[in-house]
């Protein structure tokens, strides 16, 4: 015996002109058999919608997983979903979708059409969002800070004047050499290699501050009639 639920019967009377009685029967007729399999034109909406919400659902995802990485298309995607999370505070610039790759494009549209529905904000989609987001935040230092990462020695600060640096021409990998004072008379050369996705990370992270830092008219350090960068 079948326990599903019967559906109820709701009782629904026209009173239509005698010429169109046949017509509207026809309608009617028409609406039931579909709606018996499944193949009215609301049912079929309703299944679109389910549809493009899992795969909205899948490319948020899938941007999550792209900002927790170190390149340029990273960051990109983080200041999109911080956009998305608070826009009055991290503002998204549009044209900046141009510097992502296809299919990386279409998952921040397919994201942005689940964030139109304003069914719930972009980070309540997972568990401890708002500390995940506030993360990605620091990380990238979209909150004027700079994205940083804690050290065993996070305490002890040395200052350093940057020397020069080594390559080999065709690869990406870079040495840097700079002074480290360690103490009052003990300075030291020291050589920092540095890898192909850490010189991205890194020249991302430097822009990042220095552009930052010319937001708001001139940076707090800068010479009275220093000019902005023109690599900014």
């Amino acid at each position: 015996m079948s326990n599903s639920p019967t559906p109820s019967n709701r009782s629904i009377t026209f009173t239509v002109a005698t010429h169109l009685a046949e017509a509207l029967q026809e309608t009617v007729d028409d609406f039931l058999a579909k709606a018996e399999s499944g193949t009215t034109p609301a049912q079929r909406a309703a299944e679109i919608r389910v549809q493009d919400r899992d795969a909205s659902l899948d490319s948020l995802a899938y941007l999550v997983d792209v900002a927790k990485g170190s390149s340029r298309q990273a960051r990109v995607a983080a200041q999109f979903l911080a956009g998305l999370y608070n826009g009055d505070d991290f503002p998204f610039c549009l044209t900046d979708l141009r510097r992502l790759d296809d299919d990386l494009l279409e998952h921040c549209l397919q994201v942005l059409r689940l964030d139109s529905r304003h069914a719930t904000e972009v980070h309540r989609y997972f568990p401890g969002g708002e500390s995940r987001w506030q993360a990605m935040i620091r990380r990238w230092g979209l909150a004027g800070e700079p994205a940083h990462t804690a050290l065993p020695d996070d305490d002890v600060m040395h200052s350093c004047q940057y020397e020069n640096k080594l390559d080999a021409p065709g690869y990406r990998d870079v040495t840097l050499f700079v002074k480290v004072a360690v103490g009052v008379d003990d300075v030291r050369s020291v050589g920092l290699a540095i890898s192909a996705a850490d010189s991205e990370r890194l020249a991302a992270d430097l822009v990042a501050v220095h552009r930052l830092g010319w937001t708001r008219s001139k940076p707090l350090d800068a010479k009275e009639n220093e000019p902005r960068p023109a690599w900014l």
